[in-house]
């Protein structure tokens, strides 16, 4: 069987550290493991390769680029019906690259299983994700990987924002997969 672990892609350019250090936080809220790949590794061998377990699966890349099997990672994804997590960083104004439209509209076109979107850092400005008319899941801040999962004080605002993203994300990703 093949695994349903959700795929966590970058919607345009995402510095590596900060996409791993997102990644790791965001896994250890979902829970089981973090794996990562390259865009340069084949999808179907990869896909056919993940084990069924928990957990997160982090793409090294661009996504959509046409890989030497003739097709791109989305386009496996896709075929594959592997849920996929879109990760968008703002730009210095607060807004969100047009990339980021791009790859929602790629994903609708190639019917690959779009569980939503997520900004990585910057200010979270919800009534301007509300008008962009993406379907986001919230906000990974830059000091995500910093919050102690076992500090259960309702104040921690970082915690109860990381708790708020995954609940919609497991949501959306359970209705995908049923």
């Amino acid at each position: 069987m093949i695994s349903k672990m959700p795929f966590l892609i970058e919607a345009g350019s995402i510095p590596d550290d900060s996409m791993n250090t997102g990644s790791l936080a965001l896994a250890r809220l979902w829970g089981g493991e973090l794996i990562s790949f390259s865009i340069e590794e084949s999808p179907n061998e990869v896909i056919c390769s993940l084990p069924s377990l928990d957990g997160l699966v982090r793409l090294r890349g661009d996504a959509a680029i046409t890989n030497v099997s003739g097709g791109s990672w989305l386009e496996a994804l896709a075929a594959w019906r592997i849920p996929v997590i879109l990760v968008a960083m703002p730009l210095p104004s607060g807004h969100i690259p047009g990339a980021a439209y791009a790859y929602v509209a790629l994903c609708k076109q190639l019917s690959v299983p779009l569980v939503g979107i997520l900004q990585l850092e910057g200010p979270w400005k919800p009534q301007l994700r509300r008008l962009d008319g993406l379907p986001w899941c919230g906000h990974i801040p830059s000091d995500a990987i910093k919050v102690d999962l076992n500090n259960n004080d309702a104040r921690n605002n970082t915690l109860v924002e990381l708790h708020n993203v995954i609940y919609n994300l497991k949501s959306r990703y359970f209705h995908l997969t049923k």
